[in-house]
């Protein structure tokens, strides 16, 4: 095949564009200026900023598929004036407008990098969430991601033109940061996080394997909207104890009354705290199934890599 990545030099697209090499596709990849680290063999155009200049058609010519990796991601410290106009424009409007372009151009798939966050940010306590759920996204980002999946669904259907929207939990991988990256950088330090007495249940998803869930997504006879994870939900203890053994430290993680814990917590991450021992575990059973993916790289063996690669810049 030959795929254009839109957010290709981003952290999901350029491992997009790096496991499509490698599994022989040629790649056109969208960026927006100077200064990626694509590989060489990659075609590569400069679109500036699309919500500005948007395509014209011409950069998609000759491709089989168009996979949609640019976004408005979590924003920490919200300067828009109007988060939800900002992630609509983003997140919403913008993949509406590259599908058409597409259909224009006579791409036949669409595959929208969407998030579960357009089905949930939290979890029920004991439950796993997957695609028979209601969608009750909590935050700008999550409502945005689910505008676009539906309207994408709606004018893909008028169009001709498949789509598909994949929904990863929390990506983890090389180059990951946020809460994951701090977890790493205090198994490394041997800080004795008193979490052990924390028992929620979260979803991970290597980095490396949703590029190839992406990939088969864009070749698969599927489409519609679909929950992507390929591995078991755990506490964040339990991936803490993981982060531990593979520095090679003692496994120990102190309990604290949950309650307290939380509560300590809260004083410095406020409602982010939630990202780190809150809920949110999710069942991606239903695209495996019906796109016969399985994923490449076990839970263990990602936690490897990711923690050898990301290594030398803890300190």
């Amino acid at each position: 095949m030959k795929l254009a990545v839109t957010g290709a030099s981003g952290f999901v697209g350029s491992a997009v564009v790096r496991r499509a090499l490698a599994q022989g596709h040629a790649v056109r990849a969208l960026v927006r200026g100077t200064g990626h680290r694509l590989p060489p063999n990659a075609e590569t155009i400069e679109t500036g900023d699309l919500l500005r200049a948007p395509l014209t058609g011409g950069e998609l010519d000759g491709c089989d598929a168009l996979i949609n990796c640019a976004a408005r991601v979590h924003v920490t410290r919200e300067t828009a004036s109007d988060p939800d106009a900002a992630y609509r424009a983003m997140n919403s409007d913008l993949p509406v407008r590259l599908l058409r372009i597409a259909a224009r151009s006579g791409v036949k798939r669409f595959v929208q990098m969407s998030s579960v966050a357009a089905v949930t940010s939290r979890t029920p306590p004991g439950t796993i969430v997957d695609d028979r759920f209601d969608p009750a996204p909590q935050t700008p980002y999550g409502r945005s991601k689910l505008e676009a999946d539906l309207r994408l669904a709606e004018e893909g259907a008028l169009l001709a033109v498949p789509v598909v929207s994949i929904r990863p939990p929390t990506i983890f991988g090389p180059g990951v940061g946020a809460y994951f990256r701090m977890l790493m950088r205090c198994a490394k330090l041997v800080l004795p996080l008193p979490i052990g007495g924390i028992a929620n249940s979260r979803s991970f998803m290597f980095l490396g394997n949703l590029a190839d869930a992406t990939l088969c997504a864009a070749a698969a006879d599927v489409s519609g909207s679909f929950i992507v994870t390929d591995s078991a939900p755990l506490s964040t203890a339990d991936l803490y104890r993981a982060l531990l053994r593979l520095y090679r430290r003692p496994a120990i993680v102190p309990r604290l009354p949950g309650g307290f814990v939380h509560g300590v917590a809260s004083l410095f991450l406020g409602e982010r705290v939630e990202s780190l021992l809150g809920d949110s575990a999710f069942d991606g059973a239903r695209f495996a199934a019906l796109s016969q993916w399985t994923p490449p790289t076990d839970f263990s063996r990602a936690l490897t890599l990711t923690v050898e690669k990301v290594d030398e810049a803890l300190v």
